[in-house]
C-alpha cells in the first residue's frame, strides 16, 4: 500500500513538472497549452488526494505521521503550484499584449506610410485591413465603417465616394480572374480624371491583398504619347503616319466596293520667303492658320500635315474628277490670301497634285508619289494652280529613281571629274578658279549638276561627294607653282552631318596646301535650318586661315542680316543679276547697291555670270573687285589652263578671246 501511495506521488510530481512546463511553453501561444497545463495540475492534484487515502488506509505503524507530511506538502505543493500558474499566466499575458500592440503599430506606420493604397479581404472574401491612402483614393471618410464588407460591397463604396466610373468588360473580367484564383488587374477612371490601378492578388491563408496605384501622370504620358505619334505638334492635324494609315483604309475600301478616291497634295507657295524674312516662329503661325482655314473647309475629307509646307487630303470614296479639280480650285483660293501675324502682313498661295484612285495606282506609296509628281509638275508651270496626274508624269519617277541608283556607283567608278572656271580682277589678271563638280555618264554623257547635287543631297551622298572634291582640289593647287586661290563650294547638308572645319584641316595637312589659298563658298541655306550652329562652325573654319564667301549674294532674302552676324571674306553677286545687267535697270540698280554696301563693309565682291565686255566694263567703274564668267574663261579640266598654274600673268581679253 505504501509502495503503491509512493508510484502516486511520484506522479504527481510528474504531473505537476509538466503542468508548470506547459504554461512556459504555452507564452505568447494559443488555448491549446493552457488546457493541457491545466489538465497536468488536476492529475496532480488527484494523485495527491489518492496517495494520502492509501497512506491512511495502511496498517503500516508510520502511515499516520507521512500521511501527515504528505498531506501538508500536498497542500503546499498545490498551493504554490496554482500561485506560480497564476504568476507565469500574467506574465504571459502581459508580454502577449505588448508584442500584439507593438506589431499593430509597426503594421500600421507601414500600412499608412506606403504611397499605394492596401486592403486585405480574408478567405471568405470579407474586408479585413486597410491604410488611409485607400481611404483618400476614393475619398472614403475615414469614420466610416466598413471592416467585413464583401468584395462587392466594398466596390460599391469605392464607386459612391470616389465617382468611379465602372467599365463592366473590366468588371467582369476582374470576376473571371478572382473566380479562376489567378492574379487579376483593373484601370478604373475618376469622373475627376484620374486614373487608379488595382491588383489583387490571393494570399497563401486563402484571403486577398488589394493594391490602389494612382497612374494618373503614367496614363497621361501614354495618351500624350499617343497623340504626338498620330499628329502634327505645330498645327495639330493628323501627320504623315497617321496620313499614310488613312491612304490604307481607303485603298482597301474602295477595293471592297470598287470605289475610287483622291489624294490631293497642297503646296504652300512662298512658303520658305516667310521663313528666311520672319522667321521660323511666323512661319508656324502661318502654318496654323492655315490648317485652321482649310479644317473649316475640307470636313468632308481627311485633312493631314505630313510635314514641311505641305498639306493631304484624302476625299471620301467616289469622288469624280471633275469635283475634285472644282474642291483643289476652292481650296488654291482659300490659301491665297494674305495674314497678319505678330504685326507682319504675309501673302501666300497654293498649288495642288492630285493623284486618283485606281486611275493612279492601286497602293498608298504609289498614290502619294503620283500626287508629289503632279504637284511638282504644278509648281514647275504655274504656280497656284491645280495639276492631275499623267501616266507620262510617270517616267520622270522612273528616271529619277534610276539616276539615284546610277549616282550611288558614280564615285566608286570615278565618273566624276572636276572642272575649273578661271576668276579674274577687272583689270585683266587672273587671280585664282572655282572648282565645279561635273558627271560624265558612260551612257547618259555629261549630267547637269542642277540634275544630279539635289540628288546627292536628298540621298545623303553629297557628304562623301564634297570630302572627294575637297581632298582632290587641295591635291591640285599645292602643285600649282603660281599661288593661285581656289575655291569650293559645300553643301548646306554638309554642315549637319560631319565636321567640317576637322575635315579641312585634315585635307590641308595632307597635301600641303596653304590655308590662305583655300575659299569656302556657302549659300545662305547653310545659315537657315541652325543659324547659331552654323555661324560656329564657319568661325572655326576662319580660325584656321581659310576664307569664306558668301555665294549667289542678292538671290535670298535674308542676305543683309547675315553679313551683320558673320565677317565674310567675299561675296558673290548672283550671276541672275549680271547678266541683265545690260537690259534691264533694276539689276543695274541692285548691283550698284550691293557693290556700295560692300564698300561701305570693306568686302572684296566677285560678279558671276560676266559674258559681255559692256557687263565687263559697268561692273567694273561700279567698283567691282574680280568678275568671273564666259568672258573669262569657261570651266575646264586644269589641262586646259596649265600655263595659268605656271606664274606667267594672263590677261582677261585674250584668254576670253583663246576659249
Amino acid at each position: 500500500m505504501i509502495t503503491l501511495a509512493a508510484v502516486l506521488c511520484a506522479l504527481g510530481v510528474v504531473a505537476a513538472y509538466g503542468g508548470l512546463r506547459s504554461i512556459r511553453v504555452s507564452e505568447g501561444k494559443g488555448r491549446r497549452h493552457w488546457i493541457i497545463a491545466t489538465c497536468f495540475a488536476s492529475l496532480s492534484a488527484v494523485a495527491a488526494v489518492v496517495a494520502l487515502a492509501l497512506l491512511a488506509a495502511s496498517d503500516a505503524p508510520l502511515a499516520p505521521t507521512i500521511a501527515l507530511v504528505l498531506m501538508i506538502g500536498s497542500v503546499i505543493a498545490t498551493t504554490g503550484f496554482a500561485s506560480l500558474a497564476v504568476w507565469l499566466s500574467s506574465i504571459a499575458g502581459r508580454r502577449t499584449q505588448l508584442t500584439l500592440a507593438e506589431r499593430d503599430m509597426v503594421l500600421d506606420a507601414i500600412l499608412n506610410d506606403a504611397a499605394r493604397g492596401f486592403c486585405l479581404f480574408d478567405a471568405v472574401g470579407r474586408l479585413q485591413l486597410w491604410n488611409e491612402a485607400f481611404l483618400d483614393i476614393y475619398g472614403i471618410p475615414p469614420g466610416r465603417e466598413i471592416a467585413g464588407h464583401s468584395l462587392r460591397r466594398t466596390l460599391a463604396v469605392m464607386q459612391n465616394s470616389g465617382n468611379f466610373v465602372s467599365d463592366k468588360r473590366q468588371l467582369i473580367e476582374l470576376g473571371a480572374a478572382l473566380a479562376s484564383g489567378g492574379p487579376a488587374s483593373l484601370v478604373a477612371e475618376l469622373r475627376d480624371g484620374r486614373h487608379i490601378r488595382i491588383d489583387l492578388r490571393r494570399l497563401p491563408n486563402g484571403g486577398w491583398i488589394a493594391k490602389h496605384s494612382d497612374v494618373t501622370d503614367h496614363k497621361q504620358a501614354e495618351q500624350r504619347f499617343a497623340y504626338l505619334a498620330l499628329h502634327d505638334v505645330a498645327t495639330g492635324l493628323p501627320n504623315r503616319a497617321a496620313f499614310n494609315d488613312r491612304i490604307v483604309q481607303s485603298v482597301e475600301q474602295a477595293r471592297r466596293f470598287d470605289g475610287s478616291f483622291a489624294v490631293i497634295r497642297l503646296g504652300i507657295d512662298r512658303f520658305k520667303e516667310i521663313n528666311d524674312v520672319f522667321g521660323q516662329a511666323v512661319g508656324d503661325a502661318v502654318l496654323a492658320e492655315m490648317a485652321r482655314r482649310l479644317a473649316d473647309t475640307c470636313h468632308w475629307g481627311f485633312l493631314a500635315r505630313p510635314g514641311g509646307d505641305e498639306f493631304s487630303i484624302v476625299t471620301p470614296p467616289d469622288a469624280a474628277a471633275d469635283s475634285i479639280q472644282d474642291v483643289c480650285r476652292q481650296l488654291t483660293e482659300l490659301c491665297d490670301t494674305e495674314f497678319e501675324v505678330d504685326g507682319h502682313r504675309v501673302r501666300v498661295g497654293a498649288t495642288a497634285g492630285v493623284s486618283v484612285y485606281p486611275r493612279d495606282g492601286d497602293d498608298a506609296d504609289t498614290l502619294i508619289a503620283h500626287a508629289d509628281v503632279a504637284l511638282y509638275r504644278a509648281k514647275t508651270e504655274q504656280r497656284g494652280t491645280v495639276c492631275l496626274f499623267e501616266p507620262a508624269m510617270d517616267l520622270q519617277i522612273r528616271e529619277k529613281r534610276a539616276l539615284q541608283r546610277e549616282l550611288a556607283v558614280a564615285l566608286e567608278q570615278r565618273q566624276f571629274e572636276i572642272h575649273y572656271q578661271p576668276q579674274a580682277s577687272t583689270s585683266g589678271e587672273i587671280v585664282g578658279f572655282e572648282a565645279l563638280l561635273r558627271w560624265r555618264h558612260p551612257v547618259r554623257g555629261m549630267v547637269s549638276p542642277a540634275l544630279f547635287v539635289p540628288l546627292a543631297e536628298e540621298t545623303g551622298q553629297i557628304g562623301p561627294i564634297d570630302e572627294w572634291v575637297l581632298r582632290s582640289v587641295c591635291a591640285e593647287a599645292a602643285s600649282w607653282a603660281k599661288p593661285l586661290a581656289i575655291a569650293v563650294n559645300f553643301s548646306p547638308l554638309d554642315f549637319r552631318r560631319f565636321d567640317v572645319p576637322a575635315l579641312i584641316l585634315q585635307i590641308l595637312l595632307e597635301t600641303g596646301l596653304e590655308a590662305s589659298r583655300l575659299e569656302i563658298e556657302i549659300t545662305e541655306g547653310v545659315l537657315i535650318d541652325d543659324f547659331a550652329g552654323a555661324i560656329a562652325i564657319l568661325r572655326k573654319i576662319k580660325n584656321l586661315g581659310v576664307r569664306v564667301a558668301m555665294d549667289d549674294f542678292g538671290a535670298g532674302y535674308s542676305s543683309l542680316s547675315y553679313l551683320q552676324s558673320f565677317p565674310f571674306d567675299k561675296i558673290k553677286i548672283d550671276q541672275a543679276f549680271t547678266r541683265k545687267l545690260e537690259t534691264n535697270p533694276e539689276s543695274a540698280a541692285i548691283v550698284e547697291a550691293i557693290l556700295s554696301l560692300a564698300r561701305t563693309l570693306k568686302l572684296p565682291v566677285i560678279a558671276e555670270g560676266v559674258e559681255t565686255e559692256k557687263q565687263l566694263a559697268f561692273l567694273a567703274q561700279a567698283g567691282c573687285d574680280e568678275v568671273q564668267g564666259y568672258l573669262i574663261g569657261r570651266p575646264q579640266p586644269i589641262a586646259h589652263y596649265r600655263d595659268l598654274t605656271t606664274g606667267e600673268t594672263v590677261a582677261a581679253a585674250p584668254l576670253a578671246q583663246a576659249v
